[in-house]
């Protein structure tokens, strides 16, 4: 029999799809209203890791869908699919800032949707305009995951991050450990033809936190008794505006990191290394950490050392479908194959530098 609409028909189902949508947001209080759902059925992001019965609400980040999953299915799909207690919502991963914040953001996309499906949490990446906003971010608990250069991870601590060094980027799978070194670069015609003939003229630094763009060449300077009143010092924002700014004039020399030199920037198309002359190397600098919340709850913060330890890396993107080959992979923004097991004790020799220099950066 067809039944015709009526207004009291249509207003008892406006009435229904109300009472269904609060049903579908509602507190776990409800749960048992939840009973009758079913494996596989949507759930929404509001229920994500909530319990109907033997199901979990799950993200799948393949699919970008949320889906009532039974606690095996969930287990085999993602190291932390059903639920746990006092787990946050979503996810943040930051880095400092070494490029333009969109190409960053695509080279951490890889990470990111690891990150998300080992979890089972939206995650999120971030990169602030400098290392101070990166910092105070981690600080203040809103950032969960951030590459640091070594000296901004010392700073973080300092300033009372609760954070743990889990891992420091590799070149390749082979070595435990490894290390960078800073450039002074400048284009050829210059005059510069050391670091000590960089008086009296406008001299580019990165960042005020960065490493191998601020405290290892503020103490090279120093050691070549060079002080800061003797040159002009101009921040840069980032390791490839540095250099531009010396291929544009804007600064007679400028500091940047070895593969942003040797590799990132002509990759790019960006600069000719032919067109520069390298006028001073750091010494060895250990490689930058990735960091993790401590006060995150206990697996959570497991998980996440796991899953960056042993499949942020680009032979398990290869093994997982997200790079076609491990020469055209990114981890993160730079030729980094991923990151062997560190400690906080390895940066050190970073606070060995900041007490040599007596920097007020350094604080």
């Amino acid at each position: 029999m067809k039944l015709t609409s009526t207004p009291t028909l249509r207003r008892v189902a406006r009435v229904a799809a109300v009472a269904a949508f609060v049903l579908a947001i509602s507190a776990p209080a409800m749960s048992q209203a939840l009973s009758s759902v079913s494996a596989g059925q949507a759930c929404t992001k509001a229920q994500l890791n909530r319990k109907s019965g033997t199901l979990t609400c799950t993200y799948n980040a393949k699919t970008k869908t949320y889906t009532w999953t039974a606690a095996a299915a969930a287990k085999s799909g993602s190291t932390a699919s059903t639920a746990r207690k006092n787990w946050p919502s979503k996810l943040v991963i930051a880095a400092v800032p070494s490029e333009n914040v969109a190409t960053m953001t695509l080279r951490y996309k890889n990470f990111v949707d690891v990150v998300q499906k080992e979890t089972g949490l939206p995650t999120t990446f971030i990169s602030a305009t400098d290392y101070a906003g990166v910092i105070e971010a981690q600080v203040a608990g809103r950032a969960d995951v951030v590459f640091y250069g070594p000296f901004s991870y010392v700073l973080a601590k300092a300033r009372g991050a609760k954070i743990e060094a889990v891992g420091a980027s590799v070149p390749n799978s082979t070595v435990a450990s490894g290390y960078y070194l800073s450039y002074l670069v400048t284009k050829k015609g210059s005059g510069i033809n050391s670091i000590k003939d960089v008086k009296g003229k406008n001299l580019c630094f990165v960042d005020a936190a960065s490493t191998s763009g601020f405290l290892y060449p503020t103490a090279g300077l120093l050691e070549n008794g060079i002080q800061s009143t003797d040159y002009r010092s101009v921040l840069a924002g980032g390791h490839d505006k540095s250099v531009l700014a010396v291929q544009a004039g804007t600064c007679d020399a400028g500091f940047v990191y070895d593969d942003m030199f040797d590799k990132l920037l002509v990759d790019r198309g960006l600069i000719k290394t032919s067109d520069f002359n390298v006028v001073w190397k750091s010494g060895q600098i250990p490689n930058s950490p990735v960091a993790v919340r401590k006060d995150l709850p206990a697996d959570l913060f497991e998980i996440l050392k796991k899953t960056i330890l042993e499949k942020i890396n680009k032979t398990a993107f290869v093994s997982m479908g997200l790079c076609e080959n491990e020469t055209n992979c990114n981890v993160i923004e730079d030729a980094t194959w991923g990151f062997k097991p560190t400690s906080d004790a390895v940066y050190d020799a970073i606070r060995q530098v900041c007490e040599a220099t007596k920097s007020s950066r350094c604080r």
